[in-house]
């Protein structure tokens, strides 16, 4: 108990940046009920441009961290303008994909500058750390604290007692009341975004004062713990993010002086799980669940089930790839072919989920993972054979499909996104430290090649056996869609209470979709371990969930082979910008940024809604005869 007091000020002091961090995400949802995605390059850039004027301009350090935070500002200015204020009216999903693009396109661009290295924040002073007692406090430290404190209470200020916080106030409750009563909609809601990320860009300046560090992305890493904090207090509160973020960072402060610091991590994500179970709005959340859902989880109206006759599109789009090794034989395109096939399923399996259910999920790179790792350690550790391993694999994700979706039956809307990624986070920090069991960073290597008779797979078979998990998939998944479960499952996507009006338990319905899913993205997991021969928990991150859900959203959310395209587009994407590796991922988050903003049912999605021209309107149609009175 003698360090007690020094992990209270460790943990206050790192839990005052995500809270400050936090604030600005609660600040933003609060308004427009939106996951902004590209909080953390607000973060980054402002470390990154005063790190600029402290090296290279002699700048004094108030100026310095003043222009970092205009930088955060204006980086708020250009994600509100072209990220979301073409999608404020469009479901919640469509903005948590053009903030991520922008995000990437941003974080890119330092990585191309400042290149991917870790590099030192130049502070211009250091001061010896005071001691009181036993426990030791640095300046940074104090400063820290006095910089949130002081930064808290001028913007409570401005929320409570000036015509803007009123304004601010006024839009959460109800954004078209807001207008006609004159308030400027729009330009608040930009001054909102501008000062959420120059909270960010604060938060990245203490952060990298602090840590004496800076990477490109700092942000991503530090946004994940402002989203927990956001979530752990309650989205909507601002209060809460402050609690929240205290909360977290002393308990990362605790697990790493009494457990370890390899586990703090998941202890910090852990705390997101066990809180929404028992408070799905968080600790000091106050409204209702079906206030989250302001917008509606609907995002297109559901295609057509495919009915597999023999000239369906579908049927010949799998003629094709059966023909194409006949016609491929280099192995670097068939290794990519094989790769656009396994990230087609898993983004067949997730649109299980996300399309038909109506469920964001940021969680599915865990099942992905629990698949490899469970054929993995079986064939290698056990000596069992390679198609037990898979049959296992799918079994054993199947079941922790339904256990993964226990957790998440009280939740909605963003909670449940946030629920699926702290979950999912924290299944990804077990794989990287449980190391009796997953050999850890260093992941498992040797795993064995399937055979055939006893031939061991070449590309053309591992090509084959995919294609042939694709096609099972897709079989299964248009049968389930088309039966009384599938009716189901869409009926509670359209109207959750309206479909448990009329007997339909959406708790199993949610718990089964779940494990379904997870099973078809375990079969994957086991092909890809096998494939390889080689898997880490680097393949498994929170990151591969959210690009998993982009597939699906650039396909078309309820579209089968639109889901299965969008898969294979980017999956394939990386190798085709190879030319450009400096910047392939701002250009692959442009580019999922601008399909959602320019065609928001996905590439292969369906729009029932034709929009007529304002200016050719059909002129009042007269009347054959004059209408004659009774008894003319």
């Amino acid at each position: 108990m003698e360090l007690l007091p020094q992990v209270l000020v460790n943990g206050l002091t790192v839990g005052a940046t995500y809270a400050l961090f936090a604030v600005g995400v609660s600040l933003i949802f609060g308004v427009l009920n939106i996951i902004n995605f590209g909080h953390g390059a607000a973060y980054g850039i402002a470390a990154y441009m005063a790190m600029v004027m402290l090296r290279y301009t002699g700048f004094n350090i108030y100026l310095a961290f003043a222009f970092g935070v205009l930088s955060a500002f204006l980086v708020g200015y250009l994600i509100e303008r072209i990220a979301v204020k073409p999608v404020r009216e469009q479901p919640i999903l469509m903005a948590l994909i053009t903030t991520l693009g922008l995000g990437m396109v941003l974080e890119n661009g330092l990585q191309f500058i400042f290149g991917p290295q870790t590099q030192a924040f130049p502070l211009p002073e250091t001061h010896e750390p005071f001691q009181i007692g036993d426990t030791t406090i640095s300046v940074w430290e104090i400063s820290t604290l006095v910089v949130v404190v002081v930064t808290i209470a001028i913007l409570h200020v401005m929320l409570k007692h000036t015509n803007f916080g009123i304004g601010v106030r006024a839009i959460a409750e109800d954004r078209r009341a807001a207008n006609l009563l004159g308030i400027d909609v729009d330009r608040t809601i930009l001054i909102t975004f501008c000062i959420a990320s120059a909270l960010g860009g604060i938060s990245g300046l203490l952060g990298a004062s602090l840590y004496n560090a800076i990477y490109p992305v700092m942000g991503t890493v530090s946004m994940l713990k402002a989203f927990a904090a956001s979530v752990l207090g309650g989205m909507e509160v601002i209060s809460g993010a402050i609690v929240g973020g205290f909360i977290i960072g002393i308990a990362e402060a605790a697990t790493s002086v009494y457990i370890s610091a390899a586990w703090r991590d998941a202890i910090a994500l852990g705390l997101i799980v066990v809180v929404l179970v028992f408070r799905p709005t968080g600790l000091l959340g106050r409204r209702g669940l079906e206030k989250m859902e302001r917008p509606s989880l609907n995002i297109m109206p559901l295609p057509p089930v495919p009915k597999l006759t023999f000239n369906h599109p579908m049927v010949y789009g799998f003629l094709i790839a059966i023909a194409l090794p006949l016609v491929v034989h280099d192995n670097y395109y068939l290794r990519i072919m094989i790769i656009m096939t396994v990230y087609g399923t898993l983004a067949l399996s997730l649109n299980l989920i996300a399309g038909f259910a109506g469920l964001i999920s940021l969680g599915h790179a865990a099942f992905y993972g629990v698949g490899a790792y469970t054929s993995a350690i079986l064939t290698t550790r056990y000596g069992m054979p390679v198609w037990f391993g898979f049959v296992s694999a799918v079994v054993v994700t199947g079941i922790f499909g339904v256990l993964f979706a226990w957790p998440m039956m009280r939740l909605r809307g963003h909670y449940i996104a946030m629920g699926t990624l702290g979950l999912s986070g924290a299944i990804g920090v077990v794989m990287l430290n449980w190391i009796d069991v997953t050999n850890g960073p260093m992941g498992i290597r040797a795993i064995p090649l399937p055979s055939l008779f006893g031939i061991e797979y070449t590309n053309f078979g591992f090509y084959y056996t995919i294609l042939g998990i694709l096609i099972v998939s897709t079989l299964l998944v248009i049968t389930l869609v088309d039966s009384s479960f599938g009716r189901s499952l869409r009926a509670m996507r359209d109207d959750e209470l309206g479909a448990a009006s009329v007997g339909i338990d959406a708790r199993y319905v949610k718990m089964m979709v779940f494990g379904i899913s997870a099973a078809i993205a375990g079969g994957c997991g086991s092909f890809w371990a096998h494939f390889v021969s080689f898997i880490s928990p680097d393949s498994f991150t929170p990151g591969e969930s959210i690009a998993l859900l982009s597939m699906v959203v650039l396909g078309g959310l309820g579209s089968i082979p639109g889901a299965i395209m969008g898969g294979a587009v980017l999956s394939a994407l990386p190798e085709v910008l190879r030319f450009a590796s400096d910047y392939r991922q701002a250009i692959y988050g442009l580019v999922i940024m601008l399909v959602v903003l320019y065609r928001p049912q996905g590439l292969f999605g369906f729009n029932s809604v034709v929009i007529r021209p304002l200016s050719r309107k059909e002129p009042p149609k007269k009347p054959d005869a004059e209408p004659q009175e009774v008894g003319q």
